[in-house]
């Protein structure tokens, strides 16, 4: 796709602060409820075992009729979201992976709270805990990739610039060792 037909059919989507004010005022309550929340659900899905297809997920973020209704909706726009968000993580993990950072809630400068990110990155897994397995509880094969994430809800105080890049580290880490399964995988 070239950059021009990129920009024709760029759909309109929700700022940060209207996304979150739609996905905490979305009843029956989403698994998610702020930006870090989204990044943190999604990189889970990007890195994780298998495809789940969107159609899976979405709904339950956005109401079952979000899908299908018009894009003049703050529901379209809201998917719209997602779907941009989904397309720059799993840019950003492809392409520039020593550059990725997960999208934690600023506090200030120098520190973050992790809490959204990791809850909503925990429930991405719920997709396939079974594959997840090896990974979550550490096995020979895996070591222990994923303890930057798991220290995340250990660790009582705000999050670090350093805590940052080994949490995105191991993503790069979890997602290397998911790529061939998913590579393998049929639709």
């Amino acid at each position: 796709m070239t950059q021009n037909s990129q920009e024709t059919t760029a759909r309109p989507k929700l700022d940060d602060e209207a996304f979150e004010a739609f996905i905490r005022a979305r009843r029956p309550v989403s698994p998610i409820w702020s930006m870090s929340g989204l990044d943190g659900y999604l990189t889970a899905l990007i890195i994780g075992p298998r495809f789940i297809d969107p159609r899976q997920w979405i709904p339950e973020l956005t109401g079952p009729e979000a899908l299908n209704l018009p894009m003049e909706t703050t529901e379209h726009r809201a998917v719209q979201t997602i779907v941009a968000e989904y397309n720059r993580i799993s840019a950003s993990l492809s392409e520039t992976p020593k550059d990725h950072r997960p999208r934690f809630t600023r506090i200030d400068d120098q520190t973050f709270d992790a809490m959204d990110w990791d809850l909503c990155f925990l429930i991405g897994t719920g997709f396939a805990p079974k594959l997840w397995r090896p990974v979550i509880r550490g096995h020979a094969v895996t070591g222990d990739i994923i303890a930057p994430i798991r220290k995340l809800s250990e660790t009582k105080g705000p999050a670090t610039h350093e805590d940052a890049a080994a949490v995105a580290e191991a993503l790069v880490n979890i997602r290397s060792y998911f790529m061939p399964k998913r590579a393998k995988q049929k639709f």
